[in-house]
């Protein structure tokens, strides 16, 4: 019990610190603002992201079978939005804006779109590279992970998506962290 309150502690420290960078649109370089002794490390914010994926994985699951992510996302034109106000945000966020350089962004919006749909419940097909080769050349480490995170919160919170499916991208995303981050 005392683990599940702890852990459920840090997810809410996790999805606070997303929130706060998105609503401030605030992305300090590691460099600039040290770790203070209240706020979790790295590693505790990727913990608390698990642990926050794993004990919510039955309530996704049955949210998913009453109506497809795809479909509370709003179908393909709106999730294609999303995707370029997270391209927008990427390239304005200074921690990760140099893993944009050279990217064809309407490309880029069109990939991650059929990607997010084929993935989701949508009907689009995914024909880009497959996750890990598209980010392998990035050295992306956990911290740049997390930062994207909160782009992809501040975009998704911006378009007035509701907890739940900002909760569900996020899981999704956590699951595929280990093609994405290998450095």
């Amino acid at each position: 019990m005392k683990n599940r309150i702890l852990s459920t502690l840090a997810v809410v420290a996790i999805l606070m610190s997303f929130a706060v960078a998105a609503i401030a649109g605030d992305h300090p370089s590691k460099s600039e603002h040290p770790a203070k002794e209240t706020e979790p490390t790295v590693e505790e914010k990727m913990a608390g992201l698990q642990a926050m994926c794993e004990e919510t994985a039955t309530a996704r699951a049955e949210r998913h079978a009453e109506k497809s992510l795809y479909d509370r996302l709003g179908g393909y034109d709106k999730t294609h939005k999303c995707m370029e106000k997270i391209i927008e945000l990427h390239l304005e966020n200074d921690e990760i804006k140099h893993t944009m350089e050279g990217v064809d962004y309407e490309q880029l919006a069109d990939h991650l779109t059929d990607f997010v749909s084929a993935g989701t419940g949508g009907t689009a097909e995914y024909t880009g590279r497959d996750i890990k080769s598209a980010h392998e050349h990035l050295e992306l480490t956990d911290a740049d992970f997390l930062s994207a995170g909160g782009d992809i919160v501040k975009a998704m919170k911006s378009m007035e998506y509701g907890e739940n499916e900002i909760n569900e991208i996020l899981c999704i995303l956590v699951s595929m962290k280990d093609q994405v981050v290998l450095k």
